[in-house]
């Protein structure tokens, strides 16, 4: 009986064969030259049309939150005309996005051969998520690959997992730029401050500073959000300590949220710095694949 023969990979079909904890892939343009890929860097940077943008809304008010849906004394409920929901007015801000489709049509229109693939795969060769339910991947376009982050929220089931895809090649194609414009510097400062950074540090003339009570209804300090979110990358980087990509761009993180050069005690007794402890791992997981 003639045994099955396994066709050869295609440059379509893109990278086929996967191992666990995949640390390095080998540079690779698949015949785009640097021209053709500075111009599909910028066919992907084109704005969306306004009928392909959708809008998510985030209450970042903490007393809106404790209160439910009908909002607090400050911040009533009504109908808002971008989400089309029932939100705390002033209470909530909508952040602009595209969705999956969108995202599917632009990487189609600026490469029809575009591929992704997850980070690391069990023992089943299937994608492998990390402890917070959350799938990196490498998305590749015109043969430029760059990292990208996907997490499902509360969803559970199959919904999640078309979820964690879906938002993992949006986030990696913010890498490439595409979208990213619906991102604004203070969209994010906003909901990362839980809306702290709405309120002045310095009250204007003639007005009298805020009290006690509404800086607790404005959500936490920007300090406790520094706090937290160095709490949530450490604990990120030690899911991922064996993976030097994956502590690369932790290491990013860290740097675009001014939480870098905040000091970590090591069990020796000795103080380092979150980019120096992450570094420090990256180095010597590069010189053990070498």
């Amino acid at each position: 009986m003639a045994s099955a023969v396994e066709a050869p990979a295609t440059v379509a079909e893109g990278q086929t064969s996967h191992t666990l904890n995949q640390a390095v892939r080998p540079a690779n343009s698949f015949g785009y030259t640097r021209e053709q890929q500075i111009e599909a860097l910028h066919r992907l940077r084109e704005p969306f049309a306004p009928t392909e943008i959708r809008y998510l809304p985030r209450i970042w008010c903490r007393a809106c939150k404790s209160a439910g849906w009908n909002g607090c004394q400050q911040h009533p409920t009504s109908k808002c005309q971008k989400c089309k929901q029932k939100m705390p007015r002033d209470g909530h801000i909508d952040l602009a996005y595209v969705g999956h489709a969108e995202a599917t049509n632009r990487l189609l229109n600026v490469d029809p051969f575009w591929d992704w693939e997850p980070l690391t795969v069990d023992e089943r060769g299937l994608p492998q998520v990390d402890g917070y339910r959350g799938l990196w991947i490498r998305l590749t376009v015109c043969g430029m690959t760059r990292l990208g982050y996907g997490h499902a929220g509360d969803k559970t089931g199959g919904d999640a997992v078309k979820e964690v895809i879906g938002d993992a090649i949006r986030n990696a194609g913010m890498r490439f730029g595409m979208a990213l414009d619906l991102w604004t510097s203070s969209d994010l400062e906003i909901i990362e401050s839980g809306g702290a950074s709405l309120e002045s540090d310095a009250p204007a003339a003639g007005q009298s500073k805020p009290t006690a009570a509404a800086q607790e209804q404005s959500g936490p300090t920007q300090a406790q959000g520094a706090v937290d979110h160095l709490a949530r990358l450490r604990a990120q980087a030690q899911e991922c300590w064996g993976n030097a990509m994956s502590l690369a761009q932790i290491v990013l993180d860290a740097e675009k949220h001014g939480v870098a050069d905040a000091d970590v005690p090591l069990k020796n007794g000795r103080v380092v710095s979150f980019r120096e402890l992450l570094n420090g791992q990256i180095n010597a997981l590069d010189k053990a694949a070498a």
